[in-house]
C-alpha cells in the first residue's frame, strides 16, 4: 500500500488547472462586441457605404464621382444616410424575435416549448436551405431584384440563421450537448455578416439614386445661377445661353445663363441646365478658378442683356 509523502513546510499543493470554458452564447456576444468596438472597422464600413451612395447619386446625373474629389466628411455623411435605417431595422427585428421567443418559452411551458422546437427545427432547415439556394441564384443574376434592394442579402442572412438553428437542434439531439463550437459560431457570424453587408450595400446604392431623384425634382426651384467667365467655356445645352460681352476691358468676357448649381466640392462646380431631364439632360463639371464669377438670383429670374 503506497503512502502519500507529506508536503514540506511552506509549500502548497499545486492547484489543478481550471477547465477551459466551452464556447457558447456568451462567447458569441463577446465576439460581436469586439467587432463592434473596433472603430477602424466601423469607419471603413461607413466609408464604403458612403462611397456606394455617392457613386449612384452622381451616376444619376451622368457624372463620375471620381471627378469631384469628394471629401471624407461628405462620404461619411452619405454613409450614415445609407446605414441608419438598416441598422434600426435589424436591431428592432432582433429585439422583437428575442422578446417573442422568451414570451412563448414562458407561457407554453417546458414540454410544449420543446415540442414546438422539435417541429420548427426541420422546417427551419428546409426553408433556410431554400433561401440560400434562391439568394445564390439572385447573386448570379441580380437584375430581377434591382427594384427590391436589400431583400436578397437579408434573405441570405436569415437563411444562414435558420440552417444554423436546425443544425444545432439536430446535433444537440444526437450528442445531448447544447454547446456550440467556436468554429460554428465564427462561421455563422461571418456568413450572417456577409448577408447583411450585401443588403446594406444594395440599400445604400438605392438611397443614393433616390436622393438624386429627389434633387432632380426640385431643380427648377433652385436659385438661378449666372456664370461669368474670362474665357469661353463652350457650354452647349438646351436652355443654356452664352453671351459675349461687348466691353473689351471687361474682366469676364462671357456670361452663361439658364444654369442651376447642383454641388460645389473640392474645387469643382457641378452645373445642370434649368430644364434638366433624366432622359436627355447633361451636367457640366467646371473647375473653380479665379477666372469665374457666380451670381445667384430668384429661380425664374431673367438676367439683363449685355454684361
Amino acid at each position: 500500500m503506497s503512502t502519500r509523502r507529506p508536503l514540506r513546510r511552506g509549500l502548497r499543493a499545486p492547484t489543478p488547472p481550471e477547465p477551459e470554458p466551452a464556447a457558447g452564447p456568451s462567447h458569441a456576444l463577446k465576439l460581436v462586441g469586439t467587432v463592434l468596438a473596433n472603430t477602424t472597422l466601423l469607419t471603413a464600413l461607413l466609408y464604403y457605404f458612403g462611397l456606394v451612395n455617392t457613386q449612384t447619386y452622381f451616376g444619376y446625373f451622368r457624372v463620375h464621382y471620381t471627378l469631384l474629389g469628394q471629401t471624407p466628411d461628405e462620404i461619411f455623411g452619405r454613409g450614415v444616410d445609407g446605414v441608419l435605417l438598416p441598422l434600426t431595422a435589424v436591431a428592432g427585428a432582433a429585439l422583437l424575435f428575442l422578446v417573442l421567443t422568451r414570451f412563448l418559452e414562458i407561457h407554453l411551458g417546458e414540454a410544449s416549448w420543446s415540442r414546438l422546437l422539435r417541429i420548427c427545427s426541420p422546417v427551419a432547415g428546409v426553408l433556410g436551405l431554400a433561401l440560400l439556394a434562391a439568394t445564390t441564384a439572385i447573386a448570379l443574376d441580380p437584375e430581377p431584384f434591382r427594384d427590391r434592394p436589400g431583400i436578397p442579402g437579408v434573405g441570405f442572412a436569415i437563411g444562414v440563421l435558420m440552417v444554423l438553428f436546425s443544425w444545432r437542434r439536430w446535433t444537440s439531439h444526437r450528442t445531448g450537448s447544447t454547446r456550440s463550437s467556436a468554429a460554428e459560431l465564427v462561421t455563422g457570424y461571418v456568413l450572417v455578416s456577409v448577408g447583411l453587408f450585401w443588403a446594406v450595400g444594395d440599400y445604400s446604392g438605392a438611397v443614393g439614386t433616390s436622393r438624386a431623384f429627389e434633387a432632380s425634382g426640385v431643380i427648377s426651384a433652385r436659385p438661378a445661377a449666372t456664370l461669368y467667365s474670362a474665357e469661353s467655356l463652350n457650354l452647349t445645352a438646351n436652355g443654356v445661353a452664352q453671351v459675349k460681352c461687348a466691353n473689351p476691358e471687361s474682366a469676364y468676357k462671357y456670361r452663361y445663363t439658364g444654369l442651376k448649381l447642383l454641388l460645389q466640392s473640392s474645387g469643382q462646380y457641378v452645373f445642370l441646365p434649368a430644364n434638366w431631364r433624366a432622359s436627355t439632360g447633361v451636367a457640366f463639371v467646371i473647375p473653380r478658378t479665379d477666372k469665374l464669377r457666380l451670381e445667384f438670383g430668384p429661380p425664374r429670374s431673367v438676367p439683363p442683356p449685355g454684361c
